[in-house]
């Protein structure tokens, strides 16, 4: 957000100034919004393309994610890296991802 918004909408609630016109401060925080929203989308968008590469990987047998990675590392999206496998894992597809504890061992995962 620009400072100049910051310093318009501290005036208006702060300092109780009624005078200021809030379009221009409204269009700034719409155009904020939709760049946030829109790198969202950009990251769940690669994390669906991933997803069947990944599952691919770990269809027949479970993997660490190290193992996962260095099995579709090629076919995965650009900068798409191990952590981003593990965290995909770990927070959005737990419901199709079984988690192995392998004691002192890392984690694997296979497909339920």
């Amino acid at each position: 957000m620009k400072k100049n918004t910051i310093t318009v909408l501290y005036n208006y609630f702060v300092k109780n100034d009624d005078t200021i016109d809030l379009s221009a401060v409204v269009e700034d925080i719409r155009a904020e919004y939709e760049k946030s929203a829109a790198k969202a989308n950009a990251k769940m968008d690669a994390y669906e393309q991933a997803k069947p590469i990944v599952f691919a990987a770990i269809a027949d047998t479970p993997l660490t994610v190290k193992d996962i990675f260095t099995a579709c590392e090629d076919e995965l999206p650009d900068g798409f890296t191990s952590h981003k496998i593990q965290y995909a894992l770990l927070h959005y597809w737990t419901d199709e991802v079984d988690k192995i504890d392998n004691g002192k061992g890392p984690f694997t995962y296979k497909v339920k």
